[in-house]
């Protein structure tokens, strides 16, 4: 059981409610989707700059494993990618030595049943203006993955939704309101750059029924990774 990682690293988590706490990320290389706005760039072998090496794709569960129980002074280990449900079967693998925070689109209900052990959950909610078509199967998709990975006593689940200038308002209204007894609540997450005046229409809406926040990416900010 092997897969692809792009890269290992420390640095802050800077999107969502957990904005600033130090993790360890592990980010896969692949994903089920084809986002506009995405900007993951990817490594052929996997970089490790913990260990400051670079290691030859796919990595085996042990590795990983090892620079987990390895490291220190971290509130979490970050899953990232590309799409870490795709390597839901590797991830099981692995032993639950620090907190695992999951970082997912939440469109592959049938990998998250195997990761249920996660104790934060940051999930996107796709609107219609970022994907290619097909969009009704994915948002079915990504309301059947919330119900399984769904906020709980055990685990936080939290919803990011990011947003263009414009976007349909009303519809991303309903989709949220689709999901919204799955989550402790949404983050909406301005594409870097981008006018925020709709997003705030949409944040006073959005509080008539759930704790709704804008939060920009931080690390961007930042200049971090």
């Amino acid at each position: 059981m092997k897969a692809p990682v792009s890269e290992i690293f420390y640095s802050i988590q800077g999107e969502g409610i957990f904005c600033g706490v130090r993790q360890l990320f592990i980010r896969f290389s692949g994903c089920n989707l084809s986002c506009w706005y995405c900007d993951t760039e990817y490594n052929v072998k996997c970089v490790d700059h913990v260990n400051r090496r670079e290691v030859n794709n796919p990595v085996e569960p042990k590795y990983i494993q090892n620079v987990i129980d390895s490291s220190e002074r971290i509130h979490s280990v970050s899953f990232t990618g590309g799409e870490p449900l795709m390597y839901a079967d590797f991830i099981s693998k692995l032993e639950k030595t620090r907190l695992f925070y999951l970082e997912s689109n939440m469109t592959l209900p049938e990998k998250a049943k195997l990761l249920k052990h996660f104790d934060i959950v940051a999930g996107d909610l796709k609107i219609r203006e970022a994907v290619n078509g097909y969009y009704e199967e994915i948002y079915e998709r990504t309301v059947r993955t919330y119900r399984i990975l769904r906020n709980s006593n055990r685990r936080t689940t939290f919803s990011k939704i990011v947003l263009p200038g414009t976007f349909d308002l009303e519809d991303v209204l309903m989709r949220a309101h689709g999901i919204k007894d799955y989550v402790e609540c949404f983050v909406l997450q301005p594409v870097f750059g981008s006018d925020v005046q709709n997003i705030l229409k949409l944040q006073e809406k959005m509080l008539e029924f759930k704790d709704t926040r804008i939060i920009p990416q931080t690390h961007k900010y930042m200049e971090v990774r």
